[in-house]
């Protein structure tokens, strides 16, 4: 198969998932939001315990769903560097097997299934499931493409490691040794901030109730990640080309 079609959803990954969460959140705030409904849900099972105290928990649970997405992206990104995470091009000239990648061989992607299953708590029922389909359908495409790449250029070694490591849901114990990788928490955490931002709001809005509350600081909490992200993507350029320069 010719390689460009081979990678086709890997390379526009991006746009996909632009248009993914676009008509999503359209879609989405035309109703009020799932944790709204799944709040009044439970108060009608538990009619004994407050409105508001579901309504707590709901928000709670959607902060801690992001946060996991976060974690796992995080300590992705720490070990594979965020500019080969964010770069537009498959990087298929190394395997990282360290951090997270010896539990599970997606971690970010693994992130983003936890993003989307708290993000979606804050949309509309039927925004949530779609959201929550599209993407496990797009991280299934996007994993076929990574893996056909890297299955190709590194053959045997990747062989064995698709057989040791499982694909998306990790497992408790690693699956390979340790390849001696450092991780670089602070571009990993800087590289993710948008996320870490996202969850600090959600679960503010958990906090005071007030669904306005989330509104008005997102675009406060995205602000103050940009300059983190930018950084973050600086540095990890400069480190691979340092690393690929002679001595």
């Amino acid at each position: 198969m010719d390689e460009n079609r081979r990678d086709f959803f890997f390379r526009n990954r991006r746009w996909l998932l632009l248009l993914l969460f676009v008509p999503v959140f359209w879609l989405g705030s035309l109703r009020d939001p799932m944790a709204e409904w799944l709040a009044r849900l439970l108060h009608g099972y538990a009619a004994s315990v407050s409105l508001d105290v579901w309504r707590h928990a709901v928000y709670s649970l959607a902060a801690v769903l992001i946060t996991l997405g976060a974690v796992w992206r995080t300590w992705g990104s720490a070990y594979l560097g965020t500019n080969v995470v964010q770069d537009r091009k498959m990087h298929t000239d190394r395997l990282v097997g360290d951090g997270p990648y010896r539990r599970t061989r997606n971690p970010l992607y693994l992130g983003n299934l936890f993003l989307v299953l708290g993000l979606g708590l804050l949309l509309g029922p039927l925004a949530y499931v779609i959201l929550v389909v599209g993407m496990w359908v797009l991280v299934r495409l996007f994993i076929r493409d990574e893996e056909a790449g890297l299955e190709a250029s590194s053959g045997e070694s990747y062989r064995a490691y698709l057989s040791a490591v499982p694909r998306i849901f990790p497992s408790w114990r690693p699956r390979i040794p340790a390849g001696g990788a450092k991780p670089r928490w602070v571009q990993g955490f800087c590289g993710e901030s948008f996320l870490w931002m996202l969850a600090i709001v959600t679960a503010g809005s958990g906090i005071s109730l007030n669904p306005a509350w989330l509104q008005h600081r997102l675009l406060w909490g995205f602000l103050i990640a940009l300059p983190l992200f930018v950084w973050a993507r600086r540095g990890s350029r400069k480190q691979a080309v340092t690393a690929g320069s002679p001595n």
